[in-house]
């Protein structure tokens, strides 16, 4: 005979069901990890986007260089902040431009060193600029013209794009604001300034209107009275407050490419006040500093070195 079976019945009561207080264990760590990964995702998007614009501006500044050896002419980058005000929707973006030297100089002093002289750019024909991924900009140390900054020395503190959204009723401070730009000879070399001039007698724009066209060199007026933050003659040629201003361009020794939208994010102090911005961001200790990507030139070949971390 056979042994009788277990009723269908009987083996239910013997399952045993979740408790209410397991069901909020597994959901809180299906929470945390579904957390972590959304922070992994975003340090690693945030990581390709800084990596992306580490090797467009490599890129462009090795095509630079080519360029200038080409044509045996003075030819450089600039690092400019776009931003369309009709537009305050889409995010500021960084803008690499390859430039050249038309040549023209006009006359706007005078000094012991002689007379002083700005040195018109264009934008080279045939280049198409680079505009690089949200968020990002370029640093560079501020080189030319140093600025009050206590302990530190010039060459300690950085100088990036200016964030023209918050221009409006400029609230950020623009003490460490200027467009970098980097400079090859017509043999390739790596310049900090125009050829044949010192720091005192000699700066440089870029024509963006391309007006010189209509006077007679060296008359070409360099616009720089676009904006509405500048207090003074001397913030008026170097600040960028308005996307078409033709400021005065600052030739760097070294570049730093870091994310701004990161530094944003994290930062605690009100940057309108100098000493928080040099803190938190442009500072020896501050974001750019320890987190920037850095590219360094060879100072015989020019040639683009990015330091390794």
């Amino acid at each position: 005979m056979h042994a009788p079976r277990p009723s269908t019945t009987s083996r239910n009561t013997h399952q045993r069901a979740f408790t209410i207080v397991e069901l909020l264990v597994v959901i809180g760590v299906i929470g945390i990890l579904s957390l972590l990964t959304t922070l992994g995702a975003r340090r690693l998007t945030a990581g390709s986007r800084l990596a992306s614009a580490t090797n467009a501006v490599t890129s462009a500044l090795g095509n630079a260089r080519a360029a200038a050896i080409k044509d045996a002419m003075v030819t450089g980058v600039v690092f400019r902040a776009t931003f369309d005000p009709t537009k305050p929707q889409l995010p500021q973006r960084v803008e690499l431009v390859t430039i050249r030297t038309t040549g023209e100089r006009s006359t706007f002093g005078q000094t012991a060193i002689g007379v002083r002289m700005a040195e018109r750019y264009r934008p080279v024909r045939g280049m198409p600029s680079v505009v690089l991924p949200e968020g990002i900009k370029i640093a560079g140390p501020m080189y030319d013209p140093p600025g009050s900054f206590g302990a530190f020395a010039a060459e300690d503190v950085y100088s990036t794009q200016v964030e023209i959204s918050t221009l409006g009723g400029c609230k950020e401070s623009i003490e460490f604001n200027r467009t970098i730009a980097v400079l090859y000879g017509p043999e390739g070399q790596f310049l900090t300034r125009p050829p044949d001039s010192s720091i005192d007698e000699m700066k440089a724009y870029v024509d963006w209107n391309d007006n010189g066209a209509l006077v007679p060199p060296p008359a070409d007026p360099q616009d720089v009275l676009l904006g509405g933050c500048a207090s003074g003659l001397f913030e008026q040629f170097w600040l960028q407050d308005h996307p078409d201003d033709e400021n005065n361009l600052m030739f760097v020794p070294f570049l730093s490419i870091y994310d701004d939208k990161a530094a944003r994010e994290i930062k605690g102090l009100d940057w309108s006040v100098d000493a928080n911005m040099l803190s938190e961001l442009t500072g020896p200790k501050g974001f750019i500093a320890q987190f920037g990507d850095r590219i360094n030139f060879n100072r015989f070949s020019g040639i683009p070195e990015r330091k390794v971390r």
